[in-house]
């Protein structure tokens, strides 16, 4: 005799491009995400904004009864009957669930019943061997066009760039609250010790020295649970000041003051070397907040607020945002930045050669370059450069580099290994995200 367990359903009042009216979703002893997002349980469509989450259901501690928590700071959510939610409230059987602007909404079911099979989620095996196949000729497809149409790049072709290639370290963070030009400490010093993250950087031809932005605000990539209760972090905890960070300046839009969180971080040449330290608000360090997630992290009291680059989505454009650029050098690398035509020019196959600083130690001399191919058509200022390559932590904020007319120069920024692959494929920032701002020809 199957346990009797407690479930929830959701009912489609009204039906949209994802779902019929009346169609029934079973759900049981997990978190539902409702939004547009490809990953969400429940879809609605797409408008003019990239795509989010509006709510979550969670289940509460007792197990046999859910709240519903507010995602997004745009999309109005209410319970019919009882107006909008603030940022959470529990549901009750009967409780129907509205989104502004949205027509269908969703009718909520609590259960005690025989610990059900989905028969509806059953899917056969043969489109999902059909795809697998089809994947298997792409790549294949893939390579055999790289092998005969491409040379690859070899290291002599990159050893001349080696000396504008460096290992980046983060040193140590502050939280401030700035007031009429005047900043308050809000915390000790946070000094980060010999496990301080650590990836790659690079000083291009026009004096800008680029990386990933996740190397120097560490915090942004952090696979936060939406769920997290924020007055069971530690007061030293670093993503508890980012929590607080964004929470002040969403909620503040005086415009009298502003929370930030300093970043100090230094670059080390490829003998160890010392080279610079940067602070992270300094007036030459830019970074892209164009593609960041702002989540709402509400409990039934107090509102907080999460900002993150993870790639959230299929297409993840998130992760665009993962660049961080510092001008005003007078010192001049080796290392061209790819224009946007070359960058359109990449398709599945075409070769590339990858160069950073594998996690090893901080200051060894373990500068590594090693190939790899785009893995599909990749378009600038859209998506991301999708690709292969034998790279581990470390790589991180280093330059994917790509053979062109004008010679060897870097087509993106590598962020990040894509877990959905099992870490066989990579991401990269197209270095068309870089917006030059001061001296120096833009990359366009």
């Amino acid at each position: 005799m199957s346990e009797k367990k407690w479930y929830i359903s959701l009912t489609c009042k009204g039906a949209n491009a994802f779902h019929t009216d009346g169609q029934r979703l079973k759900l049981i002893e997990r978190t539902v995400n409702i939004g547009e997002s490809a990953d969400c349980d429940v879809h609605y469509e797409n408008g003019d904004f990239t795509p989010e989450y509006y709510a979550s259901i969670l289940q509460n501690e007792d197990g046999k009864s859910w709240r519903l928590v507010k995602r997004s700071q745009h999309v109005g959510v209410s319970i019919a009957g009882k107006g909008p939610i603030g940022y959470a409230c529990q549901l009750a059987d009967g409780d129907i669930i509205q989104f502004d602007d949205q027509p269908m909404t969703l009718l909520f079911h609590a259960h005690h019943d025989e610990y059900y099979r989905d028969e509806d989620s059953r899917q056969s095996i043969w489109p999902l061997m059909a795809v697998i196949a089809a994947c298997i000729i792409a790549a294949a497809a893939g390579f055999i066009y790289a092998f005969n149409h491409e040379q690859p790049i070899n290291e002599q072709d990159v050893a001349p760039l080696e000396e504008s290639i460096y290992q980046i370290r983060v040193d140590s963070v502050q939280q401030l609250l700035v007031t009429g030009g005047q900043e308050q400490l809000l915390h000790p010093t946070k000094v980060l010790d010999e496990a301080a993250p650590v990836g790659t950087a690079f000083l291009t031809t026009d004096g800008v020295m680029v990386t990933a932005r996740h190397c120097v605000e560490y915090w942004l990539g952090t696979q936060l649970d939406l769920t997290t209760d924020v007055s069971t972090l530690s007061n030293d905890d670093i993503v508890k000041w980012a929590i607080e960070t964004e929470t002040y300046n969403q909620t503040h839009e005086t415009g009298d003051s502003l929370m930030i969180m300093r970043v100090h971080f230094s670059i080390y040449d490829f003998t160890g070397e010392k080279r610079y330290a940067f602070t992270s608000t300094d007036d030459h360090v830019h970074i892209n907040t164009a593609h960041d997630a702002v989540f709402l992290l509400g409990d039934f009291s107090e509102e907080y607020y999460w900002r993150s680059i993870r790639p959230y989505f299929v297409e993840r454009e998130m992760e665009l945002g993962d660049i961080l650029w510092i001008d005003g050098f007078d010192e001049k690398g080796k290392v061209k930045l790819a224009s946007s035509e070359e960058v359109k020019k990449l398709h599945n196959g075409s070769r590339l050669m990858v160069c950073g600083y594998p996690m090893t130690g901080i200051g060894d001399n373990n500068f590594t370059s090693t190939s790899g191919s785009i893995r599909r058509e990749s378009k600038a200022n859209s998506e991301n450069l999708f690709f292969e390559s034998n790279i581990n932590h470390g790589y991180s904020g280093g330059p994917v580099l790509i053979k062109t007319s004008r010679g060897i120069a870097a087509a993106g920024v590598v962020s990040r290994v894509d877990s959905v692959s099992s870490g066989l494929y990579k991401w990269a920032v197209p270095v068309t995200e870089i917006k030059m701002t001061k001296g120096g020809a833009n990359n366009e």
